[in-house]
C-alpha cells in the first residue's frame, strides 16, 4: 500500500480531530489541534532552518557539550547546580530572528554561515528545582525539530528522562539522538556495557533505532563526529518535516487510545431492529385508530350517497370519525399540521425508547464506550421530538377526502329513480282511491303480469331500493377496508420517513463518521 504524503497526513489528522470533537475526551483533541496549529506556524517560519535542542538532566554536562559543539564558551557551565536558566541559541548564519522569537529564545549568538541552516539550543535542565525551568524544557521539547538527549554514566537510566520524556516521544525516534557524555569518567568496557543497556532501555521506551553516541565534552572525544552528524542532519532540511510527521503520528496514537483502540464495529443497523422500531412508532402514532377512522368515515359517506334514500339523513347525523381527529381537511403547511389524536401512552413511548435503544446497541457494538454513550444519549434526546413529530406526519397524509367512487353516482341515481318510482306508484294508487271515493268511473289500470302497475311501482321501488341499499353497504365496507389499507400504507410510509430522518439517519451518520474517523487515523498509522 502506498505510503501517505505529508499533506495527506495533515488532512487525515484534521478530519479525525473534527470527527472526534464532541465524541471523545477533550484532552487528545485539544492536543491534536495544538499540533496542527504548531505545524502550520512552524512551516511559515524559516522552513529551511533546523532547530536542534540539547536536553538533559542536572549534571549531565549538557551546556559543556553545547559549548564544545559551538567551539567556544557561550553557555554557562558549573560543577554543581544547573546554570542554564533560559534557552540559549547558536545560529549558523543570519535570518533566524523571527523563528527564535516564536520559540521565545531571547539569548542568541550568531556563528559563521556554513549553509547548514542549523540552530543549536541549550535548554534548562528537565529536572531543575525551578518549575519555570522545567516548563521551558517541556515546552521546547514539543516544538524543536531535533532532540539531542545528553545523558551521563551515573543517571542514564533516570526514570524522569525515560518515563516523562523519551517514552511519550517514541513517535519522534527519527528526530531523536542520545549522547552519553562524560565517557572519559568510566572505562571503555563500561562504556560498552552502558551503551548496550541504554539501547535496551530505549527499545523499551519505543525508541527503536535511535542514534547513540559516546562523547566527552571535557576531552572533546567524539565531539567532532557529533558536530558533523548534527550539521549533516540540518543540511538535509528534512528534520522539520520528520518532526512534524512524528507529531502527527503521536496525535493519531493518542486519538486511537482515547477511542479504546478504534476497533472496527461489528454491528450494523439491521432490518429486524429497524422494523421493531417502526412497529413501536406505528403504535405510538395511533395508526390503528386512524385506519379505523378512515374506514368509518368512508362507510358514513357511502351511506349518505348510496344508502336507502328514506334513511340517508340518519348517516349525516352521525359525526365524521376523521373530523373528530381533525383529519377532514387539507393541510396547507405540513410542519404546522396537527391532529386531535390522544398522545402515545407511557407504555407506547417506552416501547419506542426500548426499540431505539436496541437499534443503537446493535449498530454500535465495538465502538468506543464514550462514542457509543454519546450516540445513545443523542438518540435518547431525539425521541420526544420524534414522537411529537409523528402527529404532524399523520396529519399531512393524503386521506382521499374528496374521492368518490364512480359506482356511488350510478347507485345513487338508481336509488333516487327507484324511490321516485315508489312515490309515483303511491300517488297513482292514491289517485285511484280518490276516484273511487268520489264515485268517479275508474280508469283502466295497466297490469304487470297479475300486479297493477301502481302496486308494482311501490313494491318494486321499495324492495329493490332496500336490496340495492344493502348491497351498496356491503360494497361500501369493502371499499372502506381498501381505502383504510391504502391510507395505512401511506401512514406507515410517513411515520417511517419521520423515524428514518430523525433517528435512523443520524445514527447512520454517526456510524459513517466513526468509519471515516478510523480511516483517517489508518492513513497516518499505516506508514
Amino acid at each position: 500500500m502506498k505510503a501517505p504524503t505529508f499533506a495527506e497526513e495533515i488532512s487525515a489528522l484534521t478530519r479525525a480531530v473534527d470527527l472526534a470533537d464532541g465524541r471523545l475526551s477533550d484532552a487528545p483533541i485539544t492536543a491534536a489541534r495544538q499540533t496542527l496549529e504548531k505545524i502550520g506556524a512552524r512551516s511559515q517560519l524559516a522552513p529551511d532552518r533546523t532547530v536542534v535542542a540539547l536536553m538533559g538532566a542536572t549534571g549531565s554536562g549538557k551546556s559543556s557539550v553545547f559549548n564544545a559543539l559551538v567551539g567556544e564558551s557561550l553557555a554557562r557551565t558549573a560543577a554543581t547546580r544547573p546554570t542554564t536558566r533560559r534557552p540559549f541559541a547558536a545560529t549558523w548564519g543570519e535570518g533566524a530572528a523571527e523563528l527564535l522569537d516564536w520559540l521565545d529564545v531571547p539569548d542568541r549568538a550568531t556563528r559563521p554561515d556554513d549553509a547548514s541552516g542549523l540552530i543549536l539550543l541549550d535548554l534548562p535542565d528537565i529536572d531543575s528545582t525551578e518549575e519555570d525551568h522545567r516548563e521551558i524544557a517541556r515546552r521546547m521539547s514539543e516544538v524543536v525539530d531535533v532532540l539531542v538527549w545528553v545523558l551521563d554514566p551515573q543517571k542514564y537510566a533516570d526514570a524522569v528522562v525515560h518515563h516523562e520524556y523519551l517514552r511519550p516521544m517514541a513517535a519522534h525516534a527519527d528526530v531523536t539522538m542520545v549522547v552519553l557524555n562524560q565517557a572519559d569518567r568510566v572505562t571503555q568496557p563500561e562504556v560498552g556495557n552502558i551503551l548496550r543497556d541504554l539501547r535496551h532501555l530505549l527499545a523499551a521506551d519505543g525508541m527503536h533505532g535511535v542514534e547513540i553516541t559516546a562523547v566527552s565534552a571535557r576531552t572533546s572525544a567524539g565531539i567532532a563526529e557529533l558536530r558533523t552528524r548534527i550539521h549533516d542532519i540540518a543540511a538535509t532540511k528534512q528534520a522539520r518535516l520528520a518532526r512534524a510527521r512524528g507529531d502527527i503520528l503521536r496525535a493519531a496514537q493518542q486519538l486511537v487510545s482515547a477511542a479504546d483502540g478504534a476497533a472496527a464495529p461489528s454491528g450494523a443497523i439491521t432490518d429486524k431492529n429497524r422494523a421493531r422500531l417502526l412497529d413501536a412508532s406505528f403504535r405510538a402514532a395511533g395508526i390503528p385508530a386512524v385506519a379505523a377512522a378512515v374506514r368509518g368515515s368512508q362507510i358514513r359517506r357511502a351511506r349518505a350517497q348510496v344508502g336507502w334514500p328514506p334513511v340517508r339523513w340518519v348517516a349525516k347525523l352521525r359525526p365524521d370519525p376523521l373530523r373528530r381527529l381533525h383529519l377532514d381537511r387539507k393541510v396547507s403547511d405540513p410542519a404546522l399540521a396537527r391532529t386531535s389524536l390522544p398522545g402515545p401512552t407511557p407504555v407506547q413511548e417506552a416501547a419506542v425508547r426500548s426499540s431505539a435503544h436496541a437499534l443503537v446497541s446493535g449498530a454500535t457494538r465495538e465502538l468506543p464506550d464514550i462514542w457509543r454513550s454519546g450516540i445513545l444519549q443523542d438518540v435518547e434526546g431525539r425521541i420526544p421530538a420524534v414522537v411529537s413529530n409523528l402527529d404532524s406526519a399523520i396529519a399531512a397524509v393524503d386521506y382521499e377526502r374528496d374521492s368518490r367512487p364512480k359506482w356511488w353516482v350510478l347507485m345513487g341515481t338508481l336509488q333516487v329513480a327507484l324511490i321516485t318510482a315508489a312515490i309515483a306508484g303511491s300517488l297513482w294508487l292514491g289517485g285511484l282511491y280518490l276516484m273511487d271515493y268520489l264515485r268517479m268511473p275508474p280508469p283502466i289500470t295497466p297490469m304487470l303480469w297479475e300486479i297493477p302497475w301502481p302496486s308494482a311501482l311501490i313494491i318494486g321501488g321499495l324492495a329493490i331500493g332496500a336490496l340495492l341499499a344493502l348491497l351498496s353497504m356491503v360494497f361500501a365496507r369493502v371499499g372502506g377496508n381498501r381505502k383504510a389499507h391504502r391510507v395505512t400504507r401511506r401512514l406507515r410510509e410517513a411515520v417511517a420517513r419521520t423515524v428514518d430522518r430523525q433517528l435512523v439517519a443520524p445514527l447512520r451518520t454517526e456510524l459513517d463518521d466513526y468509519e471515516y474517523f478510523r480511516a483517517s487515523l489508518d492513513t497516518i498509522l499505516r506508514r
